[in-house]
């Protein structure tokens, strides 16, 4: 059972390895070359306005110090976007794969549906988990083999917020694998909820909505500190979804 869901995760695993870690020597050593070319931007007399509005002249300057430039930029942009995705991606197929290829029967002829569904979902669980610590940490390693001064105290605030958020993600759209059997749907809901979630966010009294302000550290930019509230709150509705996942699981018809 846990080789053959390794097996099934290989190609998934490796391809968002080497996807995210592009993604980050993209970013990282190109630190010196974006300052520059904000600066020929920020000091051309007919700046266009819209780019003057969301790349002010302050920003550029805080985008010197490296810590900065790294959380917003690898954190706060392009990991931090990605995390939702790169979640749903793992877990869309987990279940309703194995329904739609009308292989779950053969599965369950086999072994128990407890340990059907906990050997699936807790491999996925630390694929998903290791992924996301590499990608968090690579900030920490980069720095120190290329001595930048990084606040490796903000790193672990950082990594917690990618791990809780991409888990989040993760539960939610195993519940839709669980749920529908075909592949299709728990992917297209799941990226509907994303999105639709996300404008809803943009509303003050709703703001709680929006997972991406979570992930991206957007309190842990300004505060210095983890958002240890919506973390907890998180923890514990990704708990009520695996467990309901699991007690669908158990009930279900194949």
């Amino acid at each position: 059972m846990i080789h053959k869901e390794l097996a099934d995760m290989k190609l998934r695993s490796i391809v968002i390895f080497f996807l995210g870690a592009g993604l980050f020597f993209f970013v990282a050593p190109f630190h010196r070359l974006t300052l520059e070319m904000l600066n020929e931007y920020t000091q051309l007399e007919n700046m266009p306005k819209l780019l003057e509005r969301f790349v002010p002249k302050n920003f550029v300057e805080r985008l010197s110090d490296w810590s900065f430039y790294i959380y917003t930029q690898w954190f706060g942009k392009n990991l931090g976007q990605f995390v939702p995705i790169l979640a749903i991606i793992i877990a869309f197929p987990l279940f309703a794969r194995e329904t739609e290829n009308g292989t779950m029967e053969f599965l369950l002829t086999r072994s128990s549906r407890k340990k059907v569904f906990w050997s699936k979902s807790c491999i996925a669980i630390a694929v998903l988990t290791v992924e996301m610590l590499v990608f968090s940490l690579l900030p920490g390693i980069y720095s120190l083999l290329a001595s930048k001064d990084l606040k490796y105290e903000l790193l672990g605030a950082y990594t917690i917020h990618t791990l809780v958020g991409a888990l989040f993600w993760f539960t939610l759209t195993m519940l839709f694998s669980v749920v529908y059997d075909d592949q299709v749907k728990p992917i297209l809901t799941a990226v509907g909820i994303l999105a639709s979630s996300t404008v809803i966010g943009i509303f003050k009294p709703l703001r709680f909505m929006n997972t991406y302000s979570y992930i991206l550290g957007s309190k842990i930019i300004s505060t210095g500190k983890m958002d240890v509230i919506y973390t907890v709150s998180l923890l514990t509705v990704i708990a009520v979804i695996l467990l309901s996942s699991y007690a669908i699981f158990l009930k279900k018809e194949f």
